[in-house]
């Protein structure tokens, strides 16, 4: 049995004559935000102002992938992220793959909006609000348009992000991280 692919079709409305943009699931607003803007917020604004629009966004995006889950009844990681990638793409915040590295789940986002520690909080809210688990995420890497972020518990994201601190590479930070067992 395949996945259940992302169906977009009717996903969002476009109410013109009440000049609003809904989502198909529930009855989120929407507000077409030019991308320039959101990076310019997100180098200009209070840091803590930064992580919560992006835990905002990525809180949207989550409760409407949990509603398209439980309508598909996905069962596997493959089926969860193909529909939190597809929210994610309607809310116009990148292209979401998955890379598994062992036990460490990372998120990779390419052609998103903003990066730093605004996707870091939407990518981690999303999958919160998705999967009804409390996570924590933190930002690998963000070269050439392509940012990955790791999704693991306080614990392991604190480690990690103190490893990248001191010089150690992400890629390194995760492989430590699997040698203690966290």
């Amino acid at each position: 049995m395949s996945a259940p692919s992302f169906n977009s079709a009717q996903a969002v409305r476009f109410d013109l004559p009440h000049g609003a943009v809904r989502a198909a699931t529930g009855d989120d607003r929407f507000v077409l935000v030019p991308t320039a803007a959101l990076v310019e917020l997100a180098r200009t604004a209070p840091a803590e102002a930064v992580a919560t629009l992006g835990r905002a966004i990525g809180a949207g995006v989550g409760r409407r992938a949990a509603a398209r889950i439980g309508e598909t009844k996905a069962s596997t990681l493959e089926e969860f992220i193909t529909q939190l990638a597809g929210e994610a793409a309607l809310a116009g915040v990148g292209v979401w793959s998955i890379e598994r590295w062992g036990r460490a789940l990372v998120v990779v986002v390419s052609e998103g909006p903003a990066g730093g520690p605004m996707l870091a909080a939407i990518v981690g809210s999303a999958v919160e609000a998705a999967s009804g688990r409390t996570v924590a995420s933190a930002l690998l890497s963000s070269d050439d348009g392509v940012a990955r972020v790791l999704i693991a518990s306080d614990r392991a994201v604190d480690r990690v992000r103190q490893w990248i601190g001191s010089g150690v590479s992400w890629g390194d930070a995760i492989a430590k991280l699997h040698g203690e067992g966290s």
